[in-house]
């Protein structure tokens, strides 16, 4: 078996030779490709140097020519010193100013003067209209020679240079000297040329021509063609042999990459699950930690790791990681304890260790959380739908089976009450029994009003002045029981989507029964202000009174649950009705002994 597995990590060693040959391919075009466009480089940078240098000499003889020109007068001998003189460098192979006729104005070789070009002045003229360059081979000094031509166009004379645009001959109108000599100019000097070119009718159509010896630049071309190959072969060397050397790491690498995307993935699943977990290692540590866990029970997202289970978690959940025996499994276990902001949190949490099957020592243990706080909140609201259906149903049948009888016992009872004398006994028990029935029918119409649905009419509502409002009408009874009243509202604090009548009488049951927990006074404080969640207003009401016990705080909302004698049980389930219409949300934080807090959060109007 250790010998087939060894076969197998080292199959890949063993490449076929076609795909060796195919990578060197690859390898030799992309060398042979770089080596190409580096020499083409090479070469559009030397023509564009030649180019340049071309057209700085062309500006050198314009600007002498321009020079001469401006003295007043015409003299070709010293055009052509000054077409000499630029042409002393040794890789210049000729400059020559041609006429349109292709008659040698002036030329570096000085013999060449007066004679025809013997080129195509047609082609010459539409590179010169282009100002480009090229390639021609060409006799120079006797011999052929390839040389790099620059043509540009030659305007000594612009127009609107004063008495240089004249293009007839004679004396200046103002009486300045003539720019084009007369019939005593030297023979061979080629002014009466320049002449008869610059002020024939017509713009004048003179040329340029630079012969850039290509002999230098090209020994640097060759050398350029061997240091690339030289870098080519290198680089092919440089790359076969990194290839053979991939080859014989590529087993190594592949498995390295295997571990790290397993290990990637099992990073980016622990961390994505929406339940906790937890692990330790063999020496009983904490290990991994996830968003999950960190999240539920409100720990720093690095403080557990490396620290035990004791140490880093609460006392109840700790214990499950120790159990009854090493190799013990817990299984959907539920555990009740305080999370964030102490609010209760119910878990549901499942311990396993760790190991090799078989195995008897265990490497570790995990820890899987699962909140299923909002589920049983959700039960409970469906239950509490339930018994709100179930009591609807019997409001609407005690409605239609009680109140006819009760008129009928009131009406009986106000009759019976006429036949006897104000003040007997008979009568006083006559009044009685109409004020019970009445009080009978006030009872049926509160649990009508509890049960059916109510019509609500919301709009973009103030919230500080609806608060105002209601602590306006309890002031008389604030002050009676000696109940001191705090307003704390937020400035600038967004409307709400309420019925203002329902939004009335929710805040009036809350206060109400804040005053009534202080019956030895107190302070009742009121809070406006943003939410908790965004896009809520919350309406604190905080009272300092006796408070609700632990054992009727889950029982508080539910209808016809009262402590107070004479109570309904109905003014907090109705609290609760409407601010569920309202698609809000209702807290009370209370403890015993130091008062409590209802916190009632509403949309804000958008």
């Amino acid at each position: 078996m250790r010998g087939k597995g060894t076969l197998r990590k080292s199959r890949l060693l063993f490449v076929s030779p076609w795909l060796l040959t195919a990578a060197i391919g690859v390898l030799s075009i992309i060398v042979v490709t770089f080596a190409v466009n580096n020499l083409r480089q090479e070469k559009r940078m030397m023509a564009e140097n030649l180019l340049h240098k071309g057209r700085a000499l062309v500006r050198f003889v314009g600007a002498g020519a321009r020079a001469s020109l401006l003295t007043g007068r015409l003299d070709g001998a010293q055009i052509q010193h000054l077409v000499e003189e630029a042409a002393v460098d040794s890789d210049i192979a000729y400059l020559a100013v041609v006429d349109s006729d292709g008659l040698v104005l002036a030329h570096s070789e000085a013999a060449r003067v007066g004679q025809l070009l013997g080129r195509d002045m047609e082609a010459l003229r539409r590179l010169a209209a282009h100002r480009e360059s090229h390639l021609v081979e060409v006799v120079v000094a006797g011999k052929p020679a390839r040389v790099f031509e620059v043509v540009s166009k030659f305007s000594p004379l612009r127009r609107g240079m004063g008495h240089l645009s004249r293009r007839g001959g004679g004396r200046r109108g103002d009486g300045g000297p003539d720019p084009c000599p007369g019939p005593g100019a030297e023979e061979g000097s080629g002014a009466g040329d320049w002449c008869r070119v610059l002020t024939s009718p017509g713009p004048a159509r003179l040329l340029v021509l630079v012969g850039l010896d290509l002999t230098e630049q090209e020994a640097l071309i060759r050398q350029g063609h061997l240091h690339l190959l030289a870098m080519s072969l290198v680089l092919l060397l440089v790359g076969v042999g990194g290839w053979l050397s991939l080859l014989v790491l590529q087993g190594y690498r592949v498995s390295q990459e295997s571990l790290r995307q397993v290990q990637a993935f099992a990073q980016l699943l622990i961390g994505r699950l929406p339940v906790g977990i937890i692990a330790t290692d063999g020496a009983g540590r904490i290990e991994t930690c996830n968003p999950a866990a960190v999240a539920m029970l409100g720990m720093a997202e690095h403080g557990a790791t490396g620290r035990t289970p004791a140490e880093a978690l609460p006392a109840p959940l700790a214990e499950f990681f120790t159990g009854p025996s090493p190799d013990g499994e817990w299984l959907g276990r539920e555990l009740t304890m305080a999370g964030v902001d102490d609010r209760p949190l119910l878990l549901q949490v499942s311990s396993v260790p760790m190991g090799e099957a078989g195995a008897p020592e265990v490497a570790g243990r995990v820890v899987l959380l699962h909140d299923v706080t909002a589920l049983k909140t959700l039960e409970e609201k469906i239950r509490r739908h339930e018994q709100l259906v179930a009591l609807g149903k019997m409001a609407a049948g005690v409605a239609h089976e009680v109140r006819n009888p009760l008129s009928s016992i009131k009406g009986f009872a106000t009759l019976l009450g006429a036949r006897f004398v104000a003040g007997s006994g008979e009568y006083e028990s006559a009044r009685l029994l109409v004020s019970e029935v009445e009080r009978l029918d006030r009872t049926i119409t509160e649990l009508l009003n509890y049960a059916r649905p109510l019509p609500l009419e919301p709009v973009a509502l103030p919230v500080a002045g609806v608060v105002e409002d209601a602590v306006k009408l309890i002031r008389a009874d604030a002050d009676q029981l000696g109940v001191a009243l705090a307003l704390d509202l937020t400035p600038a604090t967004p409307p709400v989507l309420a019925d203002p009548d329902r939004l009335s009488q929710v805040l009036l049951n809350l206060l109400l029964n804040a005053l009534q927990a202080m019956p030895d006074g107190g302070t009742l404080t009121v809070t406006v202000g943003h939410g908790r969640q965004a896009g809520m207003v919350d309406i604190a009401i905080a009272d300092t009174g006796r408070g609700i016990p632990v054992a009727d705080r889950e029982r508080v909302c539910d209808p016809y649950f009262t402590t107070r004698p004479g109570g309904t049980g109905l003014g907090l389930a109705m609290v609760v009705k409407i601010v569920d219409q309202h698609h809000g949300a209702l807290r009370i934080d209370s403890r015993e002994g130091q008062g409590t807090t209802v916190i009632v959060s509403l949309p804000v109007a958008v």
